[in-house]
């Protein structure tokens, strides 16, 4: 069986970039000393944007992952699977996966791991064979701590709806808005992905877009205007919900033991 370590966590994403799905939750636990070690499952290769030279994504996560406090980064190398209407996307060895993330687990002991949710956030296939590589490893271990996936539903959130499932733990994450606006920033091969203005697409968001504009000085009016900034991006997404995976059974998981005080986390009852 796996030991942990009251002051590690581990976060297993598949892209450069993922990291930005959970951000203020790492700079939460980076500003209470927690060591985070970052696993990167691929190197982008796939992504929807041009990535530019070779390496030019895992610089962009390194950087990014240094800002919100994470002291180690590890690239698995496994190849990239594209968005989720692609297909003959090449298929991962689930089983060295598996064996890959269990030797990191038995080596960094975390008290908490941090990944993608069953159904991959929003459908990534990638996001989902990452979720299936970090529960198979707990299973394999033994893992005794905590495993939370993001991505979770916030009650009423922009686009929360979209995501896969309830959240037992909600972080506030506007503290570090001008960190996880940096970190998307360090993304630069990615950025236009994220902070491109949509056009309306009927009277209604017409209307709500030029509502937004007018009272941009408001939380009303930031909600409805059409993201430009990294700023923008992430005043859309404040709070940031938490599934549970996996939990310890003889004591309490790890935000109830760790953050049960903290008015920055609320955590279902």
């Amino acid at each position: 069986m796996a030991e942990t370590q009251a002051g590690s966590v581990l976060v297993v994403v598949a892209h450069p970039d993922d990291e930005l799905f959970v951000s203020g939750t790492l700079c939460l636990c980076a500003d209470k000393g927690f060591e985070i070690t970052l696993v990167c499952l691929t190197d982008g290769e796939g992504a929807v944007a041009a990535s530019g030279p070779a390496g030019r994504r895992r610089g962009e996560l390194e950087r990014s992952a240094l800002n919100l406090g994470v002291k180690k980064v590890v690239f698995l190398g496994f190849p990239d699977v594209g968005a989720p209407s692609v297909t003959n996307d090449p298929v991962w060895d689930e089983q060295r996966l598996a064996r890959q993330l269990g030797a990191i687990i038995l080596d960094e002991k975390p008290a908490l791991i941090l990944t993608h949710g069953p159904r991959g956030g929003y459908g990534h296939p990638a996001h989902r064979w990452a979720h299936q590589g970090a529960m198979a490893a707990a299973e394999a271990t033994a893992y005794p701590g905590s495993l939370f996936s993001f991505c979770g539903r916030v009650p009423q959130a922009f686009f929360s709806w979209h995501f896969e499932g309830e959240s037992a733990v909600l972080i506030d994450a506007r503290p570090f808005l001008a960190r996880r606006a940096a970190s998307l920033d360090f993304h630069q091969s990615q950025i236009d992905f994220f902070v491109q203005p949509h056009r309306p697409r009927s009277l209604r968001k017409l209307m709500s877009a030029m509502f937004g504009y007018l009272f941009v000085w408001t939380e009303a009016g930031r909600k409805r205007s059409p993201i430009g900034t990294a700023r923008r991006f992430f005043e859309r997404f404040p709070v940031e919900g938490l599934m549970v995976q996996r939990a310890p059974r003889e004591r309490s998981h790890f935000f109830a033991e760790h953050f049960a005080d903290d008015p920055r986390v609320t955590i279902a009852r």
